[in-house]
């Protein structure tokens, strides 16, 4: 574990990184982050993951006295003090000291932590994961929240069915993974990805930039019908890049197997990431 974590702007040693107890965010669950990776030193695309930051915080009230520059500055300095190469950052803002236990105080906490993080093997990229539907919509689904209730008390559920990740579908169409955007192939190789209630996530902005120079993509609903259809299906988020999906509950995506549109994406995406280290400042 890095030794070092910043707390509302001071570098800190791990041990000695505190918040109050009547922190909103504990009280209440009142908060927001944002995560990115850490490859050889450089935080990636930093600058979009930050100015998401901003837009949350602004959509849910909290107050944030940095730019998206001077939000930089403190991640470097805090990836340069634990000498931290590769792996995670999270920024995290909660609802402050609230005087009455229920509104964000004026003043929010805001928290930056470095840590290690498992990325799926080959084996499961080439293998493909299964993942489980499950009737829900996160509310303030522009924003990433703190709030993830849902997938973690279905933990159990999950494993029992031998799936990765919930599905989430609301009224018959389907939105987004707990943790990752969702994409489907159809038969002609167009790209479709939903828009209803859905993070516009990072990795999915770039996944869909990238493929419109060699697929159509769409942005519009996707229905349960519309899986059975698809001949591949995949998540796109931070951790995982592009990861191809093979079932979903007892529905199978094409024949079962990884297609070639995810691996393709991948490989475009780590591209993209290495020209942006080769020109970051």
């Amino acid at each position: 574990m890095p030794n070092y974590f910043c707390v509302n702007g001071k570098i800190v040693l791990a041990k000695n990184a505190k918040l109050q107890v009547t922190d909103l965010g504990l009280l209440r669950g009142y908060g927001i982050f944002d995560f990115l990776k850490v490859e050889n030193g450089i935080p990636l695309f930093i600058e979009d993951h930050m100015t998401r930051f901003q837009n949350s915080a602004k959509e849910m009230g909290l107050k944030l006295g940095y730019s998206v520059e001077e939000l930089k500055v403190l991640v470097m300095k805090l990836i340069a003090k634990n000498e931290f190469k590769n792996g995670g950052m999270k920024i995290i803002l909660t609802g402050g000291y609230s005087a009455d236990g229920y509104l964000p105080a004026k003043e929010s906490n805001m928290i930056i932590l470095l840590n290690h993080f498992k990325v799926p093997s080959k084996k499961i990229f080439a293998k493909g994961v299964k993942l489980m539907l499950h009737e829900h919509f996160r509310h303030s689904a522009v924003v990433k929240t703190t709030n993830y209730i849902e997938p973690i008390r279905m933990a159990n559920d999950l494993k029992k069915a031998g799936a990765t990740d919930v599905l989430y579908y609301w009224d018959g169409k389907i939105s987004e993974s707990s943790r990752s955007n969702f994409f489907i192939v159809k038969k002609d190789k167009t790209i479709v990805t939903p828009t209803t209630h859905v993070l516009k996530g990072i990795t999915r902005k770039r996944v869909m930039t990238l493929a419109k120079e060699h697929y159509k993509v769409v942005e519009k609903d996707i229905t349960v019908r519309d899986l059975k259809n698809a001949t591949e299906a995949f998540l796109s988020s931070t951790t995982k890049g592009t990861l191809p999906v093979v079932q979903i509950d007892d529905i199978k995506i094409g024949n079962g197997k990884p297609g070639k549109v995810s691996p393709h994406l991948n490989e475009l995406l780590k591209k993209q990431a290495k020209n942006y280290k080769r020109n970051f400042k």
